[in-house]
């Protein structure tokens, strides 16, 4: 699961990387996906899971934007830049995008959990659960 406690700031630091032809589909995929939306480099419909061709692509936009290596890999260092954009507004852990807020919910255990398909999800590292990756 996608944790975090304390000051959202380094929530994501430790997630697992993200790496062009060798990560799994996933919740923190579609986590990342949901990021390049709210900053407006991915659309809407290209959240899946699946860290593809056009992931890797927006991604290094992003990445090349925040004055970081442009290599597609999301780990420490582009996790961290965008980690410092998650702000604490009670009961709420909320990502402030470029272009819109994305917010987040940590349940026991600092658990991330995304409002989905009328209850909240905990973001999975391992499988994708997300309705919307589901479909696809």
């Amino acid at each position: 699961m996608v944790r975090g406690q304390g000051a959202p700031a380094d929530d994501w630091r430790d997630e697992r990387w993200l790496v062009p032809g060798r990560t799994p589909r996933s919740d923190l995929v579609g986590l990342w996906q949901a990021v390049l939306w709210a900053d407006g480099y991915l659309a809407r419909s290209r959240v899946d899971c699946a860290y593809d061709t056009a992931t890797v692509r927006a991604t290094r936009v992003w990445q090349s934007n925040h004055g970081l290596s442009a290599d597609g890999i999301v780990g420490p260092v582009t996790y961290g830049s965008a980690g410092r954009r998650l702000a604490l507004l009670p009961p709420w852990t909320v990502y402030r995008g470029e272009v819109r807020d994305l917010p987040f919910r940590r349940g026991r255990g600092g658990a991330y959990e995304i409002y989905d398909a009328g209850h909240f999800r905990v973001l999975r590292l391992d499988r994708a659960t997300l309705t919307l990756c589901r479909s696809r």
